[in-house]
Formats: structure tokens, sequence, C-alpha cells
């Protein structure tokens, strides 16, 4: 037996019309569309009028499987009924059973007699006929449940096949179900005026009346309200507000899921020499989801990035024992570490980038991507960021909170003391000495110990070569090999363990290169034949030795507004020491979006001060130079939102 359900897309004929049901509107009704275009709302129950008379039939082309469609429930008991229709089920069963039809056949004044003395047992002052208990015992013998017992419920107002609630559909279409979010009082407003122009053209026997405030009030609280939130809302908050958390990710060892997720820390950082405030650092963090330790994490100046993310990868494999050195007041191991088989992460285009995906496929890692805006499809990661927000941020001076209600007059700027490596050394404690340790309700027990069990039991991969370990944060490209070696970014790559791969070529050769964001002094080339990296230094090591990637196109587009397109090597090193002068002075600006821009020139990240090398070195040294004047704007390359950073030519200057 075929069968349908009242879904999108079903289909009925009305003779040589085909009529297909399109949505569902918040007051219940159904829409459907003909082929010609004409819409008609309709009840359920109308359209099961039409169809159970044949004036529509279904059709079968449009019927779908419909076993997803079944659903296994519970029936209601006694308990969910009101008090009332409880005792009044239990006073007919008490009848019942004191009479037993099942014995007693029936006879009028038998039971007549039988229900006066179970009356009087219960006290009932009016007992009921015997017809009425026969008809009790017709409803309950099939069965012989007590819901059967229940009284009928009496039937639906008809309130929606009224010409007034016909206005009221119109109305909330036109007023209510709109992004512009009108108030309830707004419908009552529009029917009522809309209810007058009417009654205009009508006779007065035929005058509108149109529904009262309560009525409306109550008409619009009875509309589906998921429809609704769609309209006035979007599908967006929709979709957070009426989202389900039915399975979970089920993991069985360590290292099976890594989950990986960047935000603004709610704190501001300072220059630790002029004590000034940068801004809000991000953070990428990456969690281990069986075990719900940490296992890596990247703290920037500068927006998240393909390098935010194949850093924090890169510190997730990385044993953590000469991290912990560096500070003698850690107590607990941080035995994370290991290549992941799974990497979840968002859908951005940062998390697309080719970086990271070649990272990955390099050590066959797989990478899912979870839905844009469902933070919930990897929960373990967010759960982490508030629970360290809570516990460890806010509790810091120069925290931002969460939002400004939270914040109030509280001065994040005035009260900020932390710098950078504080930061990082701070967050470090936190995770090994506290989070580590405390027990985690999801997994029932403190992630260090829930790791080393599994870790006693689950083998742990990490790279052949600990070269390979650089090479993960490397950024990929391709080029070509010539005689005077690699152009990338305007600089020169060379040496005579790369020009051998030419030589066995006999003729340029395209190569695949990894370049890095935190030095431009080298980069890795891998040789064709065997499949091995080559570091390669720039030919030109008094400029690019230890300069940021972020600084060099800096330098370069200031150069190229300055002398042209075709610079070399003494023009780079003028523009080179001019841009350090602007970024100094940014550093000191009185504005904190400069002096961000400014630190980001220089790199300034938790991997460098893990590395004890202090991305604002140059920046502490004093200007020998005349003094620059405060920067107006920032160069090109930035690609901040700020504007460009000028200089005025030295006399002479080309």
């Amino acid at each position: 037996m075929q069968r349908f359900t009242f879904k999108r897309g079903l289909g009925f004929l009305q003779g040589q019309t085909r009529w297909q049901l399109d949505r569902r509107l918040a007051s219940g009704k159904l829409q459907l569309l003909s082929d010609e275009g004409e819409v008609l709302t309709l009840t359920s129950a109308e359209i099961l009028q039409r169809w159970q008379s044949q004036a529509w039939i279904i059709n079968e082309a449009s019927l779908a499987n419909l076993g997803e469609a079944i659903y296994l429930v519970t029936p209601r008991d006694l308990s969910t009924y009101p008090l009332k229709l409880q005792a009044i089920a239990r006073r007919r069963l008490h009848y019942l059973q004191g009479i037993d039809p099942d014995h007693t056949p029936y006879n009028r004044s038998v039971w007549e007699a039988r229900i006066h003395q179970l009356a009087g047992e219960i006290g009932d002052a009016h007992p009921p006929c015997a017809a009425t208990v026969a008809d009790w015992w017709r409803r309950y013998r099939t069965t012989r449940s007590i819901l059967k017992l229940i009284p009928w419920n009496r039937p639906e107002s008809i309130h929606q096949t009224k010409p007034g609630y016909q206005l009221f559909e119109q109305v909330i279409a036109e007023v209510y179900l709109t992004d512009n979010k009108l108030p309830k009082l707004a419908v009552y407003q529009r029917m009522k005026a809309r209810t007058e122009a009417i009654n205009q053209t009508l006779s007065p026997h035929e005058q509108l009346k149109c529904p009262g405030r309560t009525t409306v009030y109550r008409w619009l609280e009875a509309l589906q309200q998921d429809l609704v939130d769609l309209a006035r809302e979007g599908a967006e908050a929709v979709r957070m507000k009426y989202r389900v958390a039915i399975g979970r990710v089920n993991t069985q060892a360590i290292l099976e899921r890594i989950e990986i997720d960047h935000t603004p820390l709610d704190l501001i950082i300072i220059d630790l020499v002029t004590g000034l405030a940068l801004g809000r650092p991000w953070i990428t963090v990456a969690i281990d989801q069986y075990s719900r330790m940490i296992v890596g994490f990247y703290i920037s100046i500068g927006a998240p990035s393909a390098n935010s993310l194949l850093q924090c990868l890169r510190r997730a494999i990385l044993p953590k024992e000469a991290l912990l050195s560096q500070w003698a007041d850690i107590k607990h191991p941080w035995p994370a570490y290991g290549i992941p088989q799974l990497v979840a992460v968002d859908n951005g285009p940062d998390l697309h980038s080719t970086g990271f995906e070649q990272a990955c496929l390099e050590m066959s890692i797989v990478m899912l991507f979870c839905g844009s805006k469902v933070s919930w499809q990897k929960g373990a990661i967010e759960r982490f960021i508030r629970t360290q927000n809570v516990d460890l941020i806010h509790t810091l001076p120069g925290t931002t909170f969460s939002n400004p209600k939270e914040r109030g007059d509280y001065p994040s700027e005035k009260q900020a003391c932390l710098d950078m490596a504080t930061l990082t050394h701070l967050l470090v404690r936190w995770i090994v000495d506290v989070y580590n340790v405390t027990p985690h309700r999801g997994i029932k027990g403190r992630p260090l110990d829930r790791w080393q069990e599994s870790a006693n039991r689950t083998p742990i991969a990490l790279p052949t070569d600990p070269q390979q370990l650089e090479l993960i944060a490397g950024i990929p490209a391709s080029r070509t090999l010539f005689h005077y070696g690699i152009e990338f970014e305007g600089l020169h790559y060379n040496d005579h363990h790369v020009q051998l791969i030419r030589r066995r070529f006999g003729k340029n050769v395209p190569v695949e290169i990894k370049t890095y964001e935190d030095d431009v002094g080298h980069i890795h080339v891998l040789d064709p034949d065997s499949k091995a990296y080559l570091r390669v230094p720039a030919r030109d090591m008094e400029y690019a030795e230890g300069l940021p990637r972020e600084m060099h196109r800096t330098i370069r587009a200031h150069a190229s507004k300055r002398f042209g397109e075709l610079c070399n090597t003494p023009e780079l090193l003028e523009a080179k020491r001019e841009i350090l002068e602007l970024a100094q002075a940014a550093l000191q600006h009185k504005k904190m979006g400069y002096r961000k821009s400014g630190a980001r020139q220089f790199n300034l990240n938790s991997e460098a001060v893990l590395e004890k090398q202090d991305p604002l070195v140059a920046a502490r040294k004093p200007v020998k130079t005349r003094k620059v004047p405060v920067p107006e704007a920032l160069p090109d390359g930035l690609q901040d939102e700020l504007p460009e950073l000028t200089v005025s030519a030295k006399k002479g200057g080309a």
C-alpha cells in the first residue's frame, strides 16, 4: 500500500490541473502552487476533504521514500492529563469494575441497582445511568485502557475559516512576518485600519467586525514560531535557536580527531619597553577531542591566516619538553605531541589555503571542514575557548571581557600590563597546571590522565626527519629555477647546491618551494629527483636576514613608490631604514590602531617568544636619524584597514 505525508513536493491532480505542496505557512496552513503559477492556501483538513472525496487525486510520481518519516514514540499515560480528567477517568473505571460487565450482562434494572450501591461507596451525588455506563464499556472493553475513559475533547475552534482570520493572514504577511520586526500592536492597528477601509465599501448588514486586540494576540501566539522566527530573524538565527544536539563525536583514542579554531583574545597586550597598549591579539588553538588535552596554540598580533594554522599545527606535533624547560614554575608534564589522523576546522578561506591543505596531505592528515556558522560541529574547541576566557583571560589586567555590558566602566587599556612573553607564559602555565589536570565533565576525568592512558596503548607518529617540522610551517609555491636562482616577491635565492638541479636537467626547471612568514632570509626548494628539500639562502642577506615577510612587503611597496619598480639593493636598504623608522614611530603613536600595525610589522607572535627571539628588538633601538613626523597613513602591503605611512624624501633623493 502506498502512503503519503504532507511534505514539500507532494502533488495532487485536479482534472487537468496539477497542484504541488510548496510550503507550510506560519498560520499552519499549507500553500500549494499550480502549473500555471496560481497560489492556493488550504488547511490540512481541507486538503484531506478534497482527497477523500476524490476531487483531488494523489500524483504518484511525486511520492518519495517515506522510510525517514516514521517515528517511534511512547504513548502518553494517565499522569499527562489534568487532575480533573484523571479523577473523571478513575470514577468511570470504579463503576465498570464494580459492575463487571464481562460476567454481568446488560440489564437496566440490575445495573442501576448496582450503580446506586457503587455511588454510595464513593459518595457520588450524581451517579450515571445504566446506558451511560454501557457506553463507557463499549469504549473500554477492547483495549482495557483507562485512557479510553478520558472525556472526549471538544472540537477545535474553526476561527481559521472566519473572514477576520483571512484578513489576519494577509496582514501578518505584510506587517509581522518581515525583517522589520514590528511589534504585535502594529498587526492589530493594521487590521483595524484595513477593516475600516473594507467596511466603507460594504452595506451596513455586510459590515466586518475587527477582532479584538486580545484575539489578535492569541492568534499571533498560535503561529508556528520557527516559521515566524525565520521570517523575522533570518535563517542563521533560526538554525542557531532550533539546533538539535542528538549525536556526538565518538573517538576511541588520542590523535584520532584534532579540532582547531581561532578567536581574538579578550585582552589588550602592551609593548613592555614603551608601556603602550598594542591591542587584542589572536589565538589559534588545537585540542584533542578524545582526551580534551590542548595540543598546541599560536598567538599573533595580526589576524589569523594560513601561517597561524600551520604554526599551531607545528606546535601541536612537536614534543613540549623543551618548551616547558623555559619556566621553572610549571609543575606538571605536557605529553601532548604527534601527528593527528583528522583535523576538524572551520570553512573559512584561510583554512582552505593551499599551504594548510598541502601540509595535511604530506602528513596523511584527513581534513574535515565543518559547516559555516555551525560551531557545535566542533564543540570541544568552542567549549574550551569559553572556559579559557572565563577562567583565565577575564581575570587578567587589561581584559576587555566578552561584551561591553560585562565590561562596564573597566578601563581595559589603562589597566593593560601584559606583554606577549608574559601572556604566553601565563597561558602555558594555565593549560598545563590548571586545565589539563582539572576533571572534565565531558570525559569524566582529567585530560592529562585520559591522554596518558590512551598513549600507553596507542602508537604516536612523528616525522622521521626533524627538519620536516620546520617545513610544516612553510607556505608552498611554484617557481622556475634559473641561472640566477629563484625569484620570489622581489628577492633572489641561489647557491651551488640548488644549481646542481639545473645541471642534471640541462635547462631551467620548474620547482616547488616553501616560504616562511617569519623570515625571508631563506626558502626551501624541493629536489625533483631525491624529493628532499634544500635550504637556499637569499642572495642579499644584508637586507633579508631575519626580516619578517610582512615588513618586506611593506618595504617593497614603499621602495616602489620612491624609486620605481626596478630598485637595487642600496635603494631597498634605504627603504628598509625608512620603514623601520616609521614602524618605530607607529609603536609610539597615540592611537592604538597605529601601534598594533607597527607591532604587526615586526611579526609579534608567541612562537618568536618561545624561541627567545624578541620580535620588537628593532623597535627598542633608539632612532639615530632625524625625527620622523607623526605618520598619517600606513604603507600598502600591511593589508590593514588603516591608511599608509608616509615619509618625506631626503635631499638628493630620487
